[in-house]
């Protein structure tokens, strides 16, 4: 297994945070894991949904906790293994991992997604 390569230390995320990826279209699902660079969560997809977009803004929301409108692209997004009990349903998901990189951060974002990381998030062994 090779050292985690990514240039700011990851955070597990304590709770239900969501991400609500705007590009064109909406994905929202649960955030895995963040860092002051970027993050990954997991989604449900339906086999219709266009991937084609460019503009890309991300929000993370929790209790009261809103940041919004944070520019990034997506690094990654792959299909993760389907739980047989989705095999079930007649419209076909797929759960997914999508993983983005944040653009550039106005101050008043930063001091946010810091507040964020202090107060959701604990440190991963990873």
């Amino acid at each position: 297994m090779r050292p985690d390569q990514r240039k700011n230390p990851r955070f597990l995320v304590q709770g239900d945070v969501i991400a609500a990826l705007r590009d064109g279209f909406t994905k929202i699902g649960k955030v895995k894991d963040i860092s002051i660079g970027g993050l990954s969560f997991e989604h449900i997809q339906d086999e219709t949904s266009n991937q084609e977009s460019f503009e890309r803004n991300i929000f993370l929301l929790v209790n009261e906790f809103c940041l919004s409108k944070v520019p990034c692209r997506v690094v990654y997004d792959i299909p993760l293994h389907t739980p047989d009990e989705y095999q079930a349903f007649l419209i076909q998901f797929i759960t997914r991992r999508c993983g983005v990189k944040f653009g550039a951060l106005s101050e008043d974002q930063r001091t946010l997604l810091d507040s964020f990381l202090k107060t959701y998030t604990i440190r991963s062994t990873a």
